[in-house]
């Protein structure tokens, strides 16, 4: 019987320990806290590495891998591994994220729940021999509107135990189909600004990407009702700080409950002088249960990588992409460009994604991989359920969680393969259905060994997707076009190339390639030009 090597270079769990030790075909070594110097040189030793957030794994450890084959975290963040390096050493890398699910639900119900009734400060005030009860008036949760921003696993767990204790559930999430908001008896959105005007009390947790930074300035905290309570145990900077401060200080927010910071652990933040503030040092996976969880899915999952089994919680590529043939792999790259692509110009809730292979060069079946993965999708719709998901979930999304991510989203996928399409011998064609439209993008591989963008819904193109784009459709009428490339002059964007498709009906639609941002104001005007039926800044 072959036997696996693996070792624990943290605090692990007894739970994860117990599973690990009941494999015959495994032999553990537990050397919590241990040197990087003497992991380096005794890393290669090892089949498989189980850590949490007391080792950083860098390039430097991994440069002579040896037998390692597995990289272990008993948790949701990766922050101390180099994924890439991992990924171009072949490594897998496999993380907890459910583990602590229920941990950071019911923190957050707690600092709701201390925030509302004040009941930190009435704890210390009672210590203090104090007995000041008019000082502690609170709020009731019952009857007021909760505005959950991001209804995922947490958010959902928030939605389930905020009805219990009597509240209207609202929630705000472009990328959930409303199916998965009415299971759950929660009113779904469409606009962020609408949700933050009715609700009373707001809680966050939606991962922290180029849109959801500072999602709440000074602009968004206006406009809300008075006395509403905020909660974040998401992501520090969802919720600019200062803006923040100076809502609690001028009485405009009753309350806020921060468990994570811009900077951890925070120093000389504002925030920390405030009464009405209730903080913790991000604690929201300091649970017994929580920490039982992650390591023992830890273990279960590393077992399972080790053993040739389907595994889950990968945090990067189960199949290496270098491995496809060349010509292969500018398909690959092409269709997570489409699945870009289509996430910026759609409309709607998406609900179906629909992946077809046309032509010879995809009749081969590229799934078979080293280790199996419960999904068996071929590499270029993995690509383009990638590059959809990853506008929205910008570093959270891989190629191997992206089937996760999507079902999670009741995003339903769908690939198929024909012999021809239209007048293509070879295609890749990404279809996303979303509740109000359907959009279908095509591409293919020219001999230059340039992919390019051929079609857009009944439009022919000619677009090489790389780079920042004005995309926009117009009433086919003298001078439209000629406006906007005095527009972009006016502004000092330099135009790269230009593609225009004309349509019988009247209408065309254009890509212009430039050499930097749009922005938003460049935008305003275009899109204020008479004949102009809708223009975005699209990034590829």
């Amino acid at each position: 019987m072959k036997k696996f090597k693996i070792l624990v270079t943290d605090h692990l769990a007894e739970e994860g320990l117990k599973i690990l030790a009941a494999d015959k075909a495994v032999e553990v070594e537990v050397k919590a806290g241990i040197k990087v110097e003497e992991l380096k040189t005794i890393i290669g030793n090892y089949d498989a590495i189980i850590t949490r957030s007391g080792t950083t794994v860098k390039e430097s450890l991994i440069e002579n891998p040896g037998r390692l084959k597995i990289i272990g975290r008993a948790g949701v963040g990766v922050d101390n591994i180099d994924i890439e390096a991992a990924s171009k050493k072949g490594l897998i890398v496999l993380n907890a994220p459910t583990g602590n699910t229920l941990a950071a639900t019911e923190l957050t119900m707690g600092i709701m729940l201390a925030a509302a009734r004040k009941i930190p400060l009435a704890n210390e005030s009672l210590k203090q021999g104090k007995w000041d009860r008019k000082k502690f008036m609170g709020i009731e949760l019952h009857n007021k509107t909760l505005g959950i921003i991001g209804l995922g696993r947490i958010g959902s767990n928030v939605a389930i135990r905020a009805k219990s204790f009597g509240m209207k559930v609202i929630a705000y999430d472009p990328y959930i189909k409303k199916s998965k908001a009415e299971s759950l008896g929660v009113a779904l959105y469409d606009e962020l600004d609408d949700l933050l005007k009715v609700s009373d009390v707001i809680t966050f947790h939606t991962p922290l990407t180029g849109t959801t930074r500072n999602m709440i300035t000074a602009e968004k905290l206006a406009i809300m009702k008075d006395n509403v309570i905020l909660v974040n145990c998401a992501r520090g900077g969802i919720v600019n700080e200062n803006d923040l401060y100076e809502a609690l200080v001028s009485g405009k927010i009753f309350a806020a409950g921060v468990d994570v910071w811009v900077e951890e652990p925070p120093k000389n933040n504002k925030l920390l002088t405030l009464e009405n503030v209730f903080a913790t040092p991000h604690i929201g996976a300091n649970t017994a249960e929580g920490q039982k969880a992650v390591s023992a899915i830890v273990a279960e999952q590393v077992l399972n990588a080790l053993h040739g089994r389907p595994y889950q919680h990968g945090v990067n590529i189960p199949f290496m992409k270098s491995l496809l043939p060349d010509h292969l792999q500018l398909y690959f790259n092409l269709s997570e460009k489409m699945g870009k692509l289509a996430a910026q110009i759609s409309k709607g809730r998406p609900e179906k994604i629909s992946v077809i292979m046309v032509g010879k060069n995809f009749e081969e079946d590229l799934c078979e991989r080293k280790f199996d993965v419960p999904f068996s999708y071929q590499p270029f719709t993995i690509a383009g359920i990638n590059g959809f998901l990853d506008i929205s979930l910008q570093g959270s999304v891989t190629y191997i969680n992206a089937p996760y991510l999507a079902k999670d989203r009741n995003i339903v996928v769908e690939e198929s393969k024909t012999e021809q399409f239209d007048k293509f011998n070879d295609l890749i064609i990404f279809s996303l259905k979303t509740d109000v439209e359907e959009v279908t993008i095509a591409g293919t591989v020219f001999p230059d060994k340039m992919g390019r963008i051929v079609l857009l819904d009944r439009f022919h193109l000619d677009v090489i997707p790389e780079g920042t784009f004005l995309a926009f459709k117009i009433m086919d009428r003298p001078g439209v076009i000629g406006k906007v490339g005095t527009i972009l002059g006016d502004h000092g964007i330099n135009i790269a190339s230009f593609t225009v498709s004309r349509m019988v009906q009247g209408e065309e639609v254009a890509f212009v390639s430039v050499d930097c941002p749009i922005g938003k104001d460049v935008l305003k005007h275009i899109r204020a030009i008479d004949g102009m039926i809708e223009a975005k800044e699209i990034s590829l």
